[in-house]
C-alpha cells in the first residue's frame, strides 16, 4: 500500500509540473463552479486481525462541487458511498453466510493554487464504515479527520487532459488518476481509477479494528459554469 501511495504522489507531482490545475476546474475566479457526477464500480475489502473479507463489486454514484472563491482559493465538497453487494463468505464450519458493507466519505476542502502549475488542499473528511452480516447484524464506525493533499494535470491533446490527486490523513489515504475529455462547451467526460483506504475503523459486535479499502473504475461528467 505504501508503494501505491508513493507512486500516486509522484504521479500528481509530475502532472503539476506541466500545465494548470487538475481537471475538472482550472479557474478559481470567484463564482466559477464545476459540478461532478461519477458512477463507480467499487469493490470493498474489510480486513481485521484474523480475516480479510473481499466483498462483491457494486455500482455507486458519487457527487462533487468545486466553487472558486477568488485570490487563488476554491472550496470543494465531495460525497462518495462505496457499497458492496451481498456476498457469500465461508463461515469456518463448512457453510456460508451473507455479508455486505460500505465505506462512505464526505470531504470539505479548501483548495489553494500555489502557482499556475500546482494546487494543494486541506480540509476535513468524514468516514463512515458499515458491515452487515447474518451472524452479528449491522455494525458501524464513524470518524472525522483533517486531511491534506495535492492535485495536478497535464494536457494530452487540445481537449484531453490527464489528472491525478492524492490525499492523506491519520490512518487514511486516497488517490485517483484519470483522463478527462471535453465533449461539448463546459461539459467534460471523465474516466478514472480511485482507491480509498480507512484504517482502524472501530467496529462493535466483536469486530474490533477493521481496515476498509474501496477501489474501482469510475465514469462521469463535469459541468462547468
Amino acid at each position: 500500500m505504501k508503494k501505491t501511495a508513493i507512486f500516486a504522489m509522484a504521479a500528481a507531482t509530475m502532472l503539476t509540473t506541466s500545465v494548470g490545475f487538475a481537471a475538472p476546474l482550472n479557474d478559481y475566479s470567484a463564482g466559477k463552479t464545476s459540478v461532478d457526477m461519477t458512477w463507480r464500480q467499487s469493490s470493498l475489502d474489510a480486513t481485521s486481525q484474523s480475516v480479510t473479507d473481499s466483498l462483491s463489486k457494486k455500482g455507486n454514484m458519487e457527487f462533487g462541487i468545486t466553487t472558486g472563491l477568488g485570490n487563488n482559493f476554491a472550496f470543494q465538497y465531495t460525497n462518495a458511498n462505496n457499497k458492496s453487494k451481498d456476498t457469500n463468505l465461508p463461515d469456518g464450519a463448512g457453510g456460508t453466510y451473507r455479508e455486505n458493507g460500505s465505506l462512505k466519505t464526505q470531504e470539505f476542502n479548501v483548495l489553494y493554487k500555489l502557482d499556475k502549475n500546482v494546487s494543494a488542499y486541506v480540509g476535513m473528511v468524514n468516514l463512515k464504515g458499515t458491515i452487515n452480516d447474518e451472524g452479528s447484524g449491522t455494525s458501524s464506525s464513524s470518524k472525522n479527520k483533517m486531511q491534506f493533499g495535492l492535485m495536478g494535470s497535464t494536457k494530452l491533446a487540445d481537449k484531453t487532459t490527464a489528472y491525478a490527486q492524492v490525499g492523506f490523513a491519520s490512518s487514511y489515504n486516497t488517490w485517483k488518476a484519470g483522463i478527462s475529455q471535453e465533449v461539448a462547451p463546459s461539459l467534460e467526460l471523465n474516466v478514472d481509477y480511485s482507491r480509498t483506504q480507512a484504517k482502524k475503523m472501530s467496529f462493535d459486535n466483536g469486530l474490533g479494528d477493521v481496515d476498509m479499502t474501496a477501489k474501482g473504475i469510475g465514469v462521469g461528467l463535469s459541468y462547468k459554469f
